[in-house]
């Protein structure tokens, strides 16, 4: 049996979420929460698949270490999808 409440499932064995946590969380603006955390996770991807360090790739997107490493931790929101996508890309430059 299950019950849904919101973008929430209710099952014998737990609950299941909707697919976007920041929206089962209540958080305002969910869609760009998680638009947000989608990119940085491609960032932090990138950086690996490179082999980079994380003081090269900030060099590299032009920022100083201290807001990559806050960044790759979740600190999202100095940031809007656009910019994040905007660093993104620098990394392949």
């Amino acid at each position: 049996m299950t019950a849904r409440h919101g973008g929430l499932r209710k099952t014998a064995l737990g609950t299941i979420g909707s697919g976007n946590v920041f929206a089962d969380l209540g958080l305002p603006d969910p869609e760009a929460h998680l638009a947000k955390a989608n990119v940085v996770i491609k960032i932090d991807e990138a950086i690996e698949k490179r082999g980079l360090t994380h003081a090269r790739a900030a060099r590299i997107m032009e920022m100083p270490l201290k807001e990559l490493t806050k960044l790759l931790r979740g600190h999202t929101k100095p940031y809007a999808v656009d910019r994040l996508k905007e660093l993104l890309s620098q990394l392949f430059s």
